[in-house]
Parts: C-alpha cells; structure tokens; sequence
C-alpha cells in the first residue's frame, strides 16, 4: 500500500525496525511491529513499502512506563518543557573542570574508554606506555562505508515507536538506533520529521562517524546531510586521543565538528592535566588540523596562556598553519620567541617559516622550502638579521648584518647519473655560535660545506665530477682547501683472466686555498701593549709556513691486480699495487722565503734538522705496493654455561712491502695519519689520502675468535694482533723527523685488541686496547658498556672510558705537524696535553618510580684535571604531557680569540622542557639537542614514543 506524504527534499528511503508507524491505530499509546517494512518515495511523492522478513527475532514488547511515549501524542520531553519530576538533571559538562563527565559514566566508558588491562595485544602496541587505558571504537554496521550521506538509505530501529500520520512525525523509544551511510546515531527517544527531514533525539545521545564519537543530552540531525546539533556534549577522536567538550558541538554535513565554549585535549578521561579552551574550537578530520579563537591554555585548569588565535594537528597530517611556539633565555640571545607557520604547497613540496624575535638581537626571519620528485629531493632556507647586538663590533670579521644560505639537494637524472649538493654560505664566523639554525640538515662545525657532485655508475665503474669549497665558522682554525675540481675514476675490469681481478683509482684534483694575512683583534678590540694601544695577533695562517702554503694540481693513478685463492678453510690473496703520482705546484713568495729561513736556522749549532722540503713546481712519485693477505678458519661446537656455540678460531697473516720514497718535497693537501688500532694492522698504507704512501716491510699477525649461537646470535668476539716490522718506517708528515719517533723505529707495533660481548640483545660490551710493548704503556685504549633492553627502551646505562695520546696533529701555532698532544709554543699560550684525550663518560636514564625517570651524564677530561659536561635531573611523563627539569654544567666555546683554548670556558643552565602530546613542545627545545648528542640511545627511546 502506500501513504500519502509530501515530496522529500531528497531521497530519503526508509527500513523502520520495530514498526510501521503509519500501519498502527492513532488512539493505541504504543505498538510493536509484527514485520518489517522496506519503504521508499516513489515518483509521486509517496511512500511504497512491501513486508520484508526479520533478519532476527523481534523483542519482547516492553512494559510501559510512561516515559517512553505519551499517550498525548507528543515525546516524553514535551514542547512545554516537561514535568519536574521527570528525573534528575544531567549534569552540565562545565562540571567537570576538564576530565569526563563521570555522571554518564563511571568508568567512562560511554566515551568509549577501555582500560589498560582489558585491551588486546594488537591495542597495548598502539598504546603508550604510560597510559591507563585507549579510545577503542566498538564494530558496528557500516562503519566503513563510503557512501555519500544523500544516496545512503536511513535504518531505524527502537523498541517502541508510534507515527502521526497528519503532522508526519514519527516517534521512537527505548535504544533508538538510526544509521545512515557510516554516521549512526543512538538515543533514548527520537522524534522524526518527514516534512522537514529532521529529527530530534533525546537522552544518552550519541553520534558515531569516521572515527568521532559525540555524547549529549539532545541532538538535532538533518536527515539528508548528516548535519547535527548536540548540546551539553563531548567528543573523541579515537585515532588521535582527542577529547573535549563543549556547551553544543555541531556536525557540519563535511564531518567538520564545531565547539562553542568547547575544549580540547590528549588527557585521559579523568585527568585535567592540560586542556585548550576556546571560544569556538574547529577540527577538521578532513585536514587533520583544528583552530581555536579567544584560546586559553589550561593547566589543571588554571589560566596560563591565552591566545587570540591558535591553529593545531589533531593528527599527523600536514596542513598550512602555524606550529607550536617556543621560547627560551640564553645570555647570547637575551629572551627569544619561535613562532614557526608552516606552508603545506603541494603533496611534494612544502615551507616553513621560522620567525625569532631575541630581545638582545632582534628579529630573525629564517625559512627553509623542502622538495620531492621522483628522482631527486632537498630543501633551499635561509635566515636574515639586522643585529641589535654589538658585543663583537671591536672583534674581527663582525659584520651587523647576519645571514645564512643553505642548499642541499640529491638527485638522479636517470638510473646511473645522480647528483648531489651540499651548499651553506654565512655571513661571518661567528654565526653559528650566537645564533641557532632550526633548518634540518644544517651541520655546526668549525667549517661550513660547499659542495657539488655529479656521478655516474657503470656496470663495473663508478666515475665522478666533485666541486667542494669551504667556509671557515670559526677563526681558530687555519683556511682549509678546496677542490676545484676533483674528477674520479674507479673500477674493476670485468672480465677475470685466469682468476685475476684488476681494479683502478684514478683522480684528478685541483687544491687552492686563500691564506688570509693581516691583524685579528679579539672582542675587547685587543689584544693591547703595555701602553694600551691596540695592537692584535697575526692570523693563524700567518703561521703557515713553507711548503704547507703551496696550491697545486695532483694526478693519481693506482692499478692492481690480486689472484684470491679461497677454500672452506682458509684464503690467501696476493696482490699487487703501482701508485703514480703527478704534482703540479705553486707557491707563494712567503712560503719559498720560509723554506730558505728554515734550511738556514737548521745550519746552527744544536739546532734540529731540517724536515720541511724544497719546493719543486713539477714533480712525481712512482711506488709499487706488494701484499699477501691470508688466513685459516677453524671451528669446533662446544658449551658454555650450559649453552651451545659454535666457536671458531681465525688465525690471519698480513704481510706488506712498500719500498722508501723521499716525499718530504711534496705538500699535504688531505692527508693524515691512521690512529693505531687492529684494523690498522692489515692496511696497506698507513695515511689517508694519497700524498704520503707509507714505507712498509712488515708481517702482521692477528688471531679472531668468535662464539655464535645457533641462529647466528654473535655472542662474543675476541682479537689480537701484532706487526713485526723488518725496517724502520722513514716517511713522514712534514715537520716530523723518523729519527724522532720512537714509534717510528720500534721493531714490533703495539698489541692491539679488541673485544666485543653480548650479554643478550639488551647488553652489549665493546673494548680495544694497545699495549706498547717497549714503553711498557698503554698507547691507546677505550671500554664501553652499553644496556638498553629491545623491550624495555626507557632504561639506558652507558659508562666509557677512552685514552689516546699517540695522535699525530697539525699544530696551529708553530705551522707543523706534531706527535703529542701539546698546543703552542712553551713561551707563548703553551697548553700541555691539549690534544691528549683521557676521559670517562657516563650517561643514564632510569625509571625510578612509575612515570618518573632519572636523567644524568658526566663527561670528565683526566688530562686537564676538569669536567668536559654534567647534567642531572629527572622527567616527568603519561599519557598527555612530559615535563623535565635538568640541571647543566658544560664547556662552550665563545669565539673571544683565535686561540682555541682561550674560548673554552665553563656554563651552567638550568633547563626547562614541557611537552604537551597533542599540542607541542610549550619551552625547552635546546634540551632535546644535548640529551640526543650526550645520551647513546636517546633517539631510539623517542622514536619507540617513550
């Protein structure tokens, strides 16, 4: 049959569980529905239904209360507003000072709250660790479905119903259910307007839709559209631990949620730990980012900070807005505010905006532009500043106006043809010391990076075109070179004759560099004589002398050739190796006059020798490098502790010759000396770079010993080794004499071993140590222990000690290479031990009560008799926000001179950080910087959402 009705707006088809309204005698006060009917409109207008079966046995018909429908013909909250003793009140969500409205529930699980330990195994991995429980979405019909909210037909259920047929109001009672598309809306009592496709909904209401949950007292919902109204109201964000409540919250027909007077946190139902009220609160699921007007932060419902506009994520999506703020204190920077926007462009590219007003230097306007393609990605930033500040107006090289470029960029024009930059330009030395760059990728060193490569990968080849300049960022160290060009050219050949392999390096370099000369003054404007006249300090590459100044062109060119025998048991590879090396030089006048001064001082009596060269505009170099590599593997199963392993025992012989060749005459353009160690025992030259090649005529013994368990779980290994050395090794870095060396004429090196054991996957031991058999000393040593369990990534014990005082370094002072560890000259900023290194370090971070963990580092310098850096506090964490207090003593570096070690002076900080999950960092980004570089592990504890 069909009834008449008046047109809908839109389709609006029709399956009433419980009752047809329209089959019942008016004057009944209640009915229950013998079948099912499927209803829609028909091109007339009306309604056409036909019987359909029940999918599940009708309910019992319920015993009439008088509550659920009136006889009267109207709801049980009636238009007049009701009888006062239709029930208690419900409170009000304002009540609840920010925690869940426990009157709808104690436990609240009407916001879908399930307890820590009533969650599943697959729940507790999406949960952190600190929290009491998860938002867990019940299953329900239709929760995945994608159909538009106009084309979705509407289901209806209730337990007891009743339709007007001449006001076409339907109304429902008792666990009304309506579900359109994947929205569903659940009450106590529901009236239904057919004319205006609207309904009224009354008493536990809650409405369900792509993850959000709204709970109310009353809801108005547009039939067609999903649009609703739901005052005295809180909602939740499952995926996202978002919360809130709000005087009415609006569902718009996008599923934007609307707040008026609302709230909005990551805090567990019953914390009011933090909470962010607005005015009118808008999240967008759609865009994963919310907004909030007349914004307040509470803090235990406290007023703290008030905002007249705050834009924020409620999820991890990107979205155009600004980020959380900072700020911090600093004696460099005075008071200083971050308020980063961030620009979503376009799925592969994207901004952000890093405006810094510092009260002691005024606004810094950084920026940095991030890119993707399918072949290449990077980023451009940079950062301008009109400096406020003249601390350093009387020091060298201080420029007012402050800037930074950046660039950095790696690519692939096609399979085998790839690109790379690495390019930052600042504006002086000074920059990184009394500024901070919040761009990724940017690297604080004493030299900044100015690079561009191409490469190209054959099948058996790898060739490459490499420009590489720097910048100084710092005036205590001595111009560095560039390479302007370096081309590369390295492979094997790919077919083997007779088992051969051949292999080839060749490169061709420019070195150049502009030695800076002149007079540097300090910040004070000094250094002053004794009549407080100014006078300065000659620049650190005034130091550079002799041939240490001289540019050039250098091609080098190493082929080999090495037959490898290899059997179950055992290896032995022979292998032959020729270096040519061709120079091309220049050199400046100064230096040719240094060479003679040189030669000259060491013609006087008592004086030392002479080791600096002669320069030589072309020269070459030619030397063969012969080697046999080999070695036997045994192995055994055997028992230990009651656990099986199999041990092996690798015994391994190196012998290496390399024939004396005088390269005094060459320059260093990027060579050093190889720190000792027993990976140093099977080189066949011990510098790098290609400007020395070590004289060798040594046989190095070494023996390995391995325990593995049976899935292949490295349990310990263990190494010893030695080389006898059947010459002394005569070839050294300028301004080092062999005959100075004790080292350098020894018959054996130092022991060296190593050491490595693995409790379990939570422990982990590492050690090596040299032992200089004729000195009877160590040469060089460091332990260390390192425990953080796979399940457990909170806990963190490190403790180290390292020694090493047999480096060979360039001495800034005196323009030569040193072996020692003291800086300058005796009678003038002399610092004994400078280079020496003789330190303990220990770092940890431990649970000491739920939620609470300790925090602490000391890092302490033997050789100097001082504490490098300490820091102890604690930290504070659940579900919703962290908090760390650290107290911090450290050694910094203020570039007051050239001379490093007067920069270095003591600091003490006490650090603040405040993380509200869910909003941002509040204050303390500079701790989250010395926790991950002092803390081994820190960074896998973040990442694992500790």
């Amino acid at each position: 049959m069909a009834l008449k009705s008046p047109a809908f707006r839109r389709k609006f088809p029709l399956l009433v569980t419980g009752s047809l309204l329209a089959m019942q005698p008016f004057a009944t006060s209640f009915v229950v529905a013998a079948e099912q009917y499927d209803c829609s409109v028909s091109a007339s207008g009306a309604w056409d239904c036909a019987p359909k079966t029940a999918a599940a046995p009708l309910p019992p018909r319920p015993v009439h209360d008088g509550a659920a429908v009136s006889s009267a013909g109207s709801t049980a909250q009636a238009d007049a507003g009701g009888s006062a003793d239709a029930g208690p009140k419900t409170a009000l969500v304002t009540e609840a000072k920010g925690r869940g409205l426990r009157a709808r529930s104690a436990d609240y699980s009407h916001l879908d709250w399930v307890p820590r330990e009533k969650l599943t195994a697959a729940q507790l991995a999406e949960t952190g660790p600190y929290c009491a429980g998860a938002y867990i979405e019940p299953m329900r019909p239709g929760m995945n479905d994608k159909t538009d909210k106009s084309d979705a037909p509407t289901f209806i259920g209730a337990k007891v119903s009743r339709y007007e047929q001449e006001q076409q109001i339907a109304t429902l009672a008792g666990d009304v259910v309506m579900r359109q598309g994947s929205m569903q809306l659940e009450s106590q009592e529901a009236s239904l307007y057919q004319a205006e496709n609207r309904g009224e909904l009354n008493g536990n209401v809650r409405l369900r839709d792509n993850g959000a949950l709204i709970v109310g007292d009353h809801a108005e919902v547009q039939l067609d559209t999903g649009a609703a109204q739901i005052d005295n109201a809180e909602y939740v964000l499952h995926k996202s631990r978002i919360r809130g409540n709000a005087l009415y919250a609006k569902r718009a027909e996008n599923a934007i949620i609307r707040l008026k007077d609302g709230t909005y946190t990551t805090c567990e139902p019953d914390s009011n730990a933090w909470q962010l009220k607005g005015n009118n609160i808008t999240l967008n699921p759609a865009t994963g980012f919310g907004t909030a007007t007349n914004a307040t932060l509470r803090i235990k419902n406290i007023p703290i900070l008030y905002t007249p506009y705050i834009y924020f994520p409620i999820d991890d999506r990107r979205q155009s807005g600004f980020l959380p703020p900072s700020f911090s204190t600093g004696s460099e920077t005075g008071f200083t505010l971050v308020t980063p926007y961030y620009f979503n462009l376009a799925p592969n590219y994207d901004a952000t905006l890093y405006p810094q007003y510092m009260t002691k230097r005024g606004l810094l306007m950084e920026g940095e532009f991030r890119y993707l393609t399918k072949s290449s990605e990077g980023q451009f930033g940079g950062a301008y500043l009109n400096d406020d500040s003249d601390e350093r107006k009387k020091q060298t090289d201080y420029e007012k106006t402050r800037y930074m470029l950046n660039w950095q960029h790696k690519g692939g024009l096609d399979s085998r043809l790839s690109t790379q930059v690495d390019y930052t330009k600042i504006s002086d030395p000074f920059y990184f010391q009394d500024l901070k760059a919040y761009q990724e990728g940017i690297q604080t060193q004493d030299f900044v990076n100015q690079q561009g490569s191409l490469t190209y990968r054959g099948d058996s080849y790898q060739a490459r075109l490499n420009v590489q300049a720097y910048q100084l960022a710092t005036i205590s160290q001595i111009t560095p070179y560039d390479r302007l060009p370096q081309i590369t050219f390295n492979g094997a050949l790919p077919y083997h004759p007779g088992g051969l392999n051949f292999t080839y390096e060749t490169e061709a370099v420019r070195f150049d560099r502009d030695l800076r000369s002149g007079t540097i003054f300090d910040k004070e404007g000094g250094p002053f004589d004794e009549r407080g006249v100014a006078v300065g300090k000659k620049r650190l590459d005034d130091y550079v002398t002799g041939l240490t100044r001289a540019n050039g062109t250098r091609l080098n060119v190493a082929p080999a050739v090495e037959y490898p025998m290899n059997w179950t048991y055992g290896f032995i590879t022979p292998k032959l190796k020729y270096v040519y090396t061709k120079y091309d030089l220049d050199l400046d006048t100064k230096g040719k006059q240094d060479i003679v001064d040189a030669q000259l001082a060491a013609t006087k009596p008592g004086a030392s020798p002479y080791a600096g060269g002669v320069f030589k505009s072309s020269q070459d170099r030619a030397i063969p490098i012969a080697s046999v590599d080999s070695g036997l593997y045994f192995d055994r199963n055997t028992n230990w502790f009651g656990k099986d392993y199999r041990q092996t025992l690798e015994p391994r012989a190196f012998y290496l010759y390399v024939p004396n060749k005088d390269q005094s005459d060459i320059p260093v353009f990027d060579t050093s000396e190889y720190s000792f160690s027993y990976a140093s025992l099977f080189r066949d030259n011990r510098f790098s770079g290609n400007d020395r090649i070590g004289d060798e005529n040594k046989l190095s013994l070494g023996l390995t010993s391995r325990w593995i368990e049976e899935n292949g779980f490295e349990r310990q290994r263990a190494s010893i080794g030695q080389a006898v050395y059947f010459k002394d090794r005569q070839v050294q870095l300028p301004g080092i004499l062999a005959s100075d060396r004790a080292d350098a004429q020894s018959d054996v090196s130092p022991v060296a071993l190593e050491y490595e054991f693995r409790f379990n996957r939570d422990w982990r031991a590492t050690a090596d140590y040299n032992w200089d058999t004729e000195e009877h000393s160590p040469r060089s040593g460091s332990a260390m222990l390192h425990y953080q369990p796979e399940d457990n990534p909170n806990k963190i014990i490190n403790v180290g000690y390292r020694y090493r005082n047999d480096q060979v370094v360039y001495n800034q002072l005196t323009g030569k290479w040193q072996f020692g560890g003291d800086y300058g000259q005796p009678d003038a900023n002399f610092v004994k031990d400078y280079y020496k290194i003789q330190q303990h370090d220990f770092s940890m971070m431990w649970p000491i009560i739920p939620q609470w963990n300790l925090i602490t580092r000391w890092q302490y310098d033997y050789a100097r008799n001082r504490t490098l850096e300490a820091f102890g506090g604690f930290e504070y964490d659940n579900c919703c926000w962290k908090l760390r207090v650290i107290n911090r003593y450290w050694v910094s570096n203020d570039e007051y001179s050239q001379i490093a070690p007067l920069n270095e002076k003591g600091d003490h900080g006490l650090f603040f950080q405040i993380v509200l999950k869910g909003l941002g960092g509040l204050t303390g980004a500079k701790v989250e910087s010395f926790l991950d570089k002092g803390i081994q592990g820190y960074r896998e504890r973040e990442d694992q959402a500790f």
